[in-house]
């Protein structure tokens, strides 16, 4: 892994010490600082590509020391707390005066005194050559003491300034470190110094709270989960992770993830758009299924890594497999039993009997609760394959890599526990009849190209097997998901789409279908031995209402029905969703809303950080002038906006996809449109 290099330049050696001690309490050893000072005389050329100056007096001097690309910082100081309290006991009516190396950072050090909130009226700056000390008087100095020449004065060490936290996740971030930053750290930072604003100490809050959060999440969560950046350092990682690697707690973070699995060549991960890859690998000779997805969204672009012993995942499954294997592999449904009269329903079940008596693949796609496994069994039993085994199969039921397992079957000694004498795959368990692949649309990309396999070449091989087996399969595939959208995400297989859809066949949901509600409501009656009525009321409720739910939902709300022991059922008696669902539209929240234009961007952040860039972008504008990513973070630091390059990077992006500005190649940075000009209007309206 790549050590990042670090340089700090200040006055005296021991400050740029006190600096590089605060940093890498933060930080630890994953960087290399360097340190230098007008003091020792040690400054030439500067190579590297982060500095850190404690004066701005220096900035154009060290500018012409460093590489075109380096990043200066000049972070802000603050004091920490015990110095804090010494300050804030001095007499405010007294005449004070504040001593440092020089004048501007005795002016430094006092604004650094108002800024954390102690109004001394009277300060007034000193330094060498300045000779302004009255006899009696109050001095305050961060660590210059013996250089004061005075007379009965109560001098007042604060000690040296230290960096605040602003300027210390400034530094992390332009490190790419910014993953180090530790709540238990934060705290740590809290209780020992005081932070420059108000607003800085509501977001170490706000951070600690977010963390706790997410803590908890990953703790809860019973799979082995890391993340790692592009260049292969981990991020952050579940205690189950850790369980499954045998390694103590934080003991990965900002280390490269190869040191810890070994057995898998991480290099090879190259083309990271479209990494979707399961492997059965070997660590301290346990087997362990390994899940890698490349993952970019607005906070982190990288790799999500997924571990699991390979014996606990099949156990984990054990209780699946029985359920399924206890089904009998028959099917129990026929055409009859496809209640519905509208022209729709009754077209699609002539369509679906005819598809019966061909051997060739149907993909049958319909929203949830549409019956699409209904239609599948019926399929079966009219075709020539109704004397053989039906086997049903949800493909979002098992975890990505163990899916493999169950529709191939493993031979005995595949991996760590596997089950003596192996196992036979669903398929083998379909041989001369039909397999009903549902959820289709969630298997994994491995998978897709194994059963794509299947189909092509009739034939299967068992996992750690070289035995190839002949199959006769008839495969009905179902989905509520778009495929051609998954297709154009590389998330499905193109071919295997087209292998799949030979004979397609649609399930009209049941609104498009009002006609068949009442039919199907009685039969449910019919089964539940009940017998209320719908009021008139009711009825035109139940022809107007949206059922996303389907068939499953109708069944449902008729079991809720018949709990409530009326024989005629009014609208007072549907539940509350239902009803929610029917009631009139409050018209001046919809011309409210409609006003509000900007409410219906689907914004990922607060809409205040894309105002404040686009506020930005139009100054610019106005002026004639180009604006980039880096001059925008610039303003959020002079204006206390907690916002990363990387973020405003993210928000240009999106404004962009809402043609509210315009990229411009190259450097030459952000315009902002008409539309985002009517956009800030509006908002500030």
């Amino acid at each position: 892994m790549e050590i990042r290099e670090l340089a700090i330049i200040t006055l005296k050696k021991d400050a740029g010490e006190i600096y590089a001690n605060q940093i890498r309490y933060f930080l630890g050893d994953n960087i290399k600082i360097n340190l230098y000072s007008f003091e020792e005389g040690n400054i030439t050329f500067l190579y590297e590509k982060v500095i850190v100056i404690s004066v701005k007096l220096k900035y154009d001097e060290i500018l012409s020391m460093c590489t075109k690309d380096a990043q200066i910082i000049i972070p802000k100081l603050t004091f920490e707390k015990s110095n804090f309290k010494k300050i804030s006991n001095v007499d405010k009516n007294m005449t004070v005066f504040v001593y440092n190396l020089s004048r501007s950072m005795a002016l430094e050090t006092i604004t650094i005194i108002h800024r954390l909130g102690i109004n001394i009226p009277n300060l007034i700056p000193s330094y060498p050559g300045s000779d302004n000390i009255l006899p009696n008087s109050v001095v305050l100095t961060p660590g210059e003491e013996v250089l004061i020449e005075s007379h009965n004065c109560k001098i007042i060490n604060l000690g040296y300034r230290i960096i605040d936290l602003g300027g210390i996740v400034d530094i992390a971030i332009k490190l790419n470190l910014e993953h180090l930053i530790k709540e238990d750290l934060l705290k740590k930072f809290i209780d020992r110094v005081v932070p420059t604003s108000y607003i800085t100490e509501k977001l170490l809050i706000s951070q600690i709270k977010l963390e706790n959060k997410f803590d908890f999440l990953l703790s809860s969560i019973d799979e082995g989960l890391i993340c790692v950046s592009e260049d292969g350092t981990v991020q952050f990682y579940s205690h189950m992770a850790r369980e499954i690697l045998a390694i103590n707690d934080n003991d990965m973070i900002g280390k490269y993830i190869g040191d810890y699995i070994k057995s898998f060549d991480f290099s090879q991960v190259k083309n990271k758009q479209n990494v979707n890859l399961q492997k059965l690998i070997k660590v301290n000779n346990i087997d362990i299924t390994l899940e890698i997805r490349y993952t970019d969204i607005n906070v982190f672009s990288g790799y999500i890594i997924k571990v699991a012993k390979f014996y606990e995942a099949e156990k984990k499954q054990a209780k699946l497999r029985a359920q399924l294997m206890d089904s009998g592999n028959v099917s129990k449904y026929n055409f009859d039993d496809i209640i519905g009269c509208s022209e729709d329903i009754l077209n699609t079940k002539k369509i679906a009997y005819k598809m019966a008596q061909s051997n060739s693949s149907i993909l049958i796609i319909g929203e949830s609760g549409t019956g699409k496994e209904l239609f599948t069994q019926s399929i079966h039993g009219a075709s020539s394959r109704k004397q053989g085994p039906f086997v049903a199969v949800n493909c979002s039921t098992f975890q990505d890599g163990l899916l493999q397992s169950e529709l191939f079957g493993y031979d005995e000694g595949a991996f760590t526990g596997a089950k003596k004498g192996g196992k036979k795959g669903l398929f083998e368990l379909a041989n001369n009849g039909t397999i009903f692949l549902d959820e289709v649309g969630e298997m994994d990309l491995s998978s897709q190209a194994m059963l794509l396999r299947v189909i092509q070449e009739k034939q299967i091989r068992r996992v750690g097997s070289d035995k190839v087996i002949d199959v006769d399969i008839r495969i009905i595939a179902a989905t509520n998901r778009d495929l051609r959208k998954l297709i154009c995400k590389n998330k499905f297989r193109k071919d295997l789409f087209y292998r799949l859809n030979v004979l397609p066949l649609k399930i009209s949901p049941l609104r498009d279908r009002a006609d068949d509600i009442f039919l199907i409501l009685e039969s449910f009656k019919k089964n539940l031995d009940v017998h209320f009525k719908l009021s008139d009321e009711v009825v035109d409720i139940f022809r107007k209402y949206n059922w996303e739910g389907n068939i499953r939902e109708l069944r449902n709300l008729a079991e809720y029905c018949s709990y409530a022991g009326k024989s005629v059922i009014e609208v007072s008696d549907l539940p509350d969703y239902i009803l929610e669902s029917i009631r009139p539209e409050n018209q001046c929240d919809k011309i409210l809303e409609a006003e509000k234009s900007y409410q219906k961007l689907n914004f990922k952040r607060d809409l205040n950080d894309y105002i404040f860039v686009l506020e930005k972008i139009n100054q610019a504008y106005n002026l004639k002038q180009r604006i980039g990513r880096r001059k925008i973070y610039e303003y959020a630091l002079e204006e206390q906006v907690f916002l990363t390059e990387q973020q405003i990077r993210s928000i240009l992006l999106e404004l962009q996809g809402f043609e509210l500005v315009k990229i411009l190649a190259g450097r030459g940075g952000s315009i902002i449109t008409k539309k985002g000009i009517e956009f800030l209007n509006q908002y500030k309206c």
